[in-house]
């Protein structure tokens, strides 16, 4: 039976200008899985998960997590922030302590966790996100990935059982781009639900177990990534591109009919195995 961390029901929400930023979004995150969101600007990516972890209480609508509504009493959403993080886009706005340590301190500290304890989740989250190196350093002098590591590791300290990232590989270059892919999928392999929204529609093609398209702050569709990157409606209405890979894969599938009853790549590797076969 599948289970699932977070739901919502008909979720609404509207800042005081009176926007709706969500409007009757259903969805659902399965235990344990790595999910991405994709969808154009203004489409509620960062609003939904602000939504989701109790910083902006629903207009309508309803949450549940672990199959529990979700309660906006202090000491029940303070719970609720340690086990769902969030990670925003851009790190300056998450990191304010003079040092990384403290930084990293920071949320512990704030839910009364006795002093040995807090230095002991503090050097495991550093551990786990490769920066113990940088645990003295001035948060303000370090570059845009180790900055994503820190806000990261701010995060692990809370020990969340789910993830949501907001744009996690922008402001980073590359090769610092597909080493954070490699440690969510370091954090997905312990146990951890992973959401991340993107506009990086190759990464979260070969990444993510599963899509949900956000347009106009509802779910427009939802499926396996190989589906939702194959469908032209989904990816004209929803200003999508199509991932490189399934951009190659089709033009080989061209006159060869027997073809599509191989497995459609994930990945640059498989992409690589089906041209050989060829």
């Amino acid at each position: 039976m599948t289970q699932y961390i977070i739901q919502t029901e008909e979720l609404e929400f509207a800042y005081p200008d009176g926007t709706k930023a969500l409007k009757n979004l259903s969805i659902a995150f399965e235990t344990g899985k790595k999910i991405g969101i994709v969808g154009p600007n203004g489409a509620g990516k960062t609003t939904l998960f602000l939504t989701l972890n109790g910083v902006h209480k629903a207009t309508k609508g309803k949450i549940y997590y672990h199959g529990q509504p979700i309660s906006y009493e202090k000491k029940e959403l303070l719970n609720l922030r340690k086990r769902v993080g969030i990670v925003f886009q851009d790190p300056n706005t998450q990191l304010f302590s003079a040092s990384v340590f403290q930084e990293v301190s920071f949320g512990p500290i704030n839910l009364g966790i006795p002093k040995d304890e807090v230095k002991e989740k503090v050097m495991t989250a550093l551990i786990k996100a490769d920066i113990v190196d940088l645990k003295d350093r001035p948060t303000h002098f370090l570059s845009g990935g180790q900055k994503k590591r820190v806000s990261i590791a701010d995060i692990l300290a809370m020990e969340p059982e789910v993830i949501f990232l907001d744009e996690p590989t922008a402001f980073v270059d590359p090769k610092t781009s597909e080493e954070l892919m490699i440690f969510f999928d370091q954090l997905n392999q312990e146990g951890k639900t992973i959401v991340l929204s993107t506009h990086d529609i190759d990464r979260v093609y070969t990444w993510a177990d599963y899509v949900f398209v956000m347009k106009d702050g509802s779910v427009f569709a939802e499926g396996l990534p190989e589906e939702i990157f194959r469908n032209e409606k989904i990816l004209n209405e929803a200003d999508l591109q199509k991932p490189w890979i399934i951009e190659v894969y089709e033009v080989l599938l061209k006159g060869k009919p027997h073809l599509q009853e191989l497995p459609i790549p994930k990945s640059k590797q498989e992409l690589f195995d089906l041209i050989e076969k060829l």
